[in-house]
């Protein structure tokens, strides 16, 4: 007899291809397809922002209405497919998501956040008993869903809804969803939830501390940042409510979507390639030179960036060691947005060394892949990096990465030994200037060394971070939470 599928629902402010504002939108938009591949029955659930075009998105019959205090909210649902298992869900309210991007402008957050999510939580619900969908689990993602699991543990006897368990995964907590305590009202939740053993933290209204207490298991993004989000460094005031659900915390690397990044299929890059038959990669350098009107000297490797160029990411590390970076024999390619200062130093950058600097502010997907695919060394070096995905790209397209050892950086690259011709890329411990530039010499005095080269990017091009693994690990925890 067939095993029951299991029914569940994901839900996430933003998802790939439709919003995107960092790594989570790349997880939405891969992992539901993943376990759908191995049996589930996973929809996905997300807000209907202004930004995303209606063109190819079904309306459906369903209305949803959802009450904030003492005004009720009435929204439309569209639908359409990640892929031709996948079914993904849009809620459409005018006055909360029309907006075009997820969570505000570069001024700041939008000042109604806390109305808009609080909306978002209870719809995700409604949505489950407007499709009849009753799902086994309900996965919700960082502090814009926190709220799912203290409505689920709060619902009436005899709830459509009841026995639903949740599972809150955890990709920065840096961002916990803090409003005033003014919001808790819009909830409709009992007052004395209100409380440290409830949804208040620093007398405020806390998203993500009231998913951490009240969710039925926790994931962060990687089996370090699981480790490292238990100390105060890293845990950003949630340590010690992190340490009492320890046993509820695993850490499950996120993985890569290879419909989407391959470098045998990608339509975004000039040509290409394969492990087996690499020679598209040179032709990708080539290109990627070419595009930024930069030289191609084949003993210069092209070291390459894609990243929010925020303080988080390291560059002020990279700012500190600039100088001494221009001065190797190396060309340096990046695609980013962020930080003024971080925009303006490498504008500056590019304007002091136009022979070897590349840039191109702002973020767009097809220079993404093109850098990838295109360079020879690609450099994060986080102060801190939940999972990453960056690195996984580059193994995968040949492109050894030069990243500090923390979170899924420590978990997904193994530092380069010559002699024993083990390891993926070059690895620092030290959130410094010296320790990135002694890694980034090492790397440049490697791809000199062109057999050990050709070895160290094939050992990356062996690796394998596509969701499959990672998918069966869900899955396993689904199963345990339902036990």
């Amino acid at each position: 007899m067939a095993e029951k599928k299991l029914k569940v629902l994901f839900a996430s402010a933003e998802v790939m291809p439709f919003a995107k504002t960092g790594g989570l939108g790349d997880v939405a938009g891969a992992l539901p397809k993943a376990l759908n591949a191995i049996g589930c029955q996973c929809i996905v659930a997300m807000p209907l922002y202004g930004g995303i075009k209606r063109d190819g998105l079904e309306k459906t019959k369903l209305t949803i209405a959802v009450t904030l205090a003492n005004s009720t909210y009435q929204a439309t649902v569209f639908k359409s497919k990640l892929d031709a298992k996948t079914e993904i869900y849009f809620i459409a309210q005018q006055e909360l998501f029309s907006r075009p991007n997820p969570y505000g402008t570069p001024a700041g957050d939008y000042p109604d956040n806390d109305a808009r999510f609080t909306f978002f939580n209870r719809a995700v619900l409604e949505l489950c008993r407007a499709l009849r969908f009753k799902p086994d689990v309900i996965h919700v993602n960082d502090w814009h869903l926190g709220l799912v699991p203290v409505f689920l543990k709060n619902l009436p006897k005899r709830d459509y809804l009841n026995g639903a368990k949740s599972v809150l995964s955890l990709h920065n907590l840096a961002y916990q969803g803090l409003f005033p305590k003014e919001s808790f009202r819009l909830c409709n939740l009992p007052d004395n939830l209100f409380g440290k053993s409830g949804v208040e933290m620093y007398g405020q209204l806390a998203f993500l501390k009231s998913g951490i207490l009240f969710a039925d298991a926790l994931t962060a993004v990687s089996p370090t940042y699981a480790k490292e989000i238990l100390a105060p460094e890293l845990g950003f005031g949630l340590e010690k409510i992190l340490q009492k659900r320890g046993k509820s915390l695993k850490g499950i690397l996120n993985g890569i979507d290879p419909e989407e990044w391959n470098p045998e299929t990608d339509r975004l890059i000039p040509h290409r390639y394969s492990r087996k038959n690499i020679a598209g990669k040179a032709k990708c350098r080539a290109a990627l030179l070419d595009k930024f009107n930069l030289s191609n000297n084949p003993a210069w490797p092209v070291v390459g960036i894609v990243s929010r160029l925020i303080e988080q990411k390291g560059f002020d590390m990279v700012a500190r060691a600039a100088e001494e970076m221009m001065k190797m024999d190396l060309y340096l390619v990046a695609l980013g947005t962020g930080q003024p200062e971080y925009e303006e130093f490498f504008r500056g950058l590019q304007l002091m060394h136009p022979q070897k600097v590349g840039l191109q502010i702002g973020y767009d997907n097809a220079v993404a892949h093109q850098i990838e695919a295109g360079s020879d060394l690609f450099l994060m070096p986080s102060k801190f990096e939940p999972c990453g995905l960056n690195q996984m790209y580059s193994l995968a397209y040949g492109t050894v990465p030069i990243v500090r050892a923390t979170g899924g950086l420590k978990d997904s690259v193994a530092n380069w030994q010559p002699a024993s011709r083990k390891g993926t890329g070059f690895v620092f411990k030290e959130a410094s200037a010296p320790a990135l530039l002694g890694a980034l010499k090492k790397a440049v005095a490697a791809f000199a060394n062109k057999k050990q080269w050709a070895k160290l990017v094939d050992n990356g091009m062996q690796q394998d971070f596509t969701w499959h693994k990672s998918a069966k690990l869900y899955l396993q925890l689904y199963k345990k939470v339902l036990t």
